[in-house]
């Protein structure tokens, strides 16, 4: 399963939607619609849809490794409760990694593959 976004784009919809208030965050329609708000503000409202589709997609599955502790070493406790900051190559992997079918309802990356790809693109920059 494709669904790539640009790592740009992913980025900036982690930050627009780490500044959601906790409750609109942790709901499919809060971060919904302020996807499609960040989406029409970057004159890219003509895929809205499938865009705001494949970036939730990647947000459930890196929230997914992030719960299962997968990028333990790759985040920091944030500022408010239910957010943390992740490292910018985490976010670019998160971007454009495969997204796998774990069953009929949920996607995820492979864990070995995402962290290969986080840390390749770390060393590229020096960032490992």
């Amino acid at each position: 399963m494709s669904a790539e976004v640009s790592p740009e784009l992913f980025a900036a919809s982690l930050e627009a939607i780490g500044e959601l208030p906790a409750d609109q965050r942790g709901s499919f329609e809060g971060r919904a619609f302020r996807l499609f708000r960040l989406l029409e503000e970057r004159d890219e409202a003509d895929e809205a849809a499938l865009n705001a589709f494949a970036i939730q997609l990647r947000l459930e599955a890196l929230a997914r490794l992030h719960d299962d502790r997968g990028l333990r070493a790759w985040t920091l406790p944030g500022d408010a409760e239910g957010a943390d900051y992740i490292h910018a190559d985490v976010v670019a992997a998160a971007a454009v990694e495969p997204l796998l079918a774990i069953d009929d309802h949920t996607v995820g990356f492979d864990l070995e593959s995402f962290r290969a790809r986080v840390l390749a693109d770390a060393a590229v920059r020096g960032h490992a």
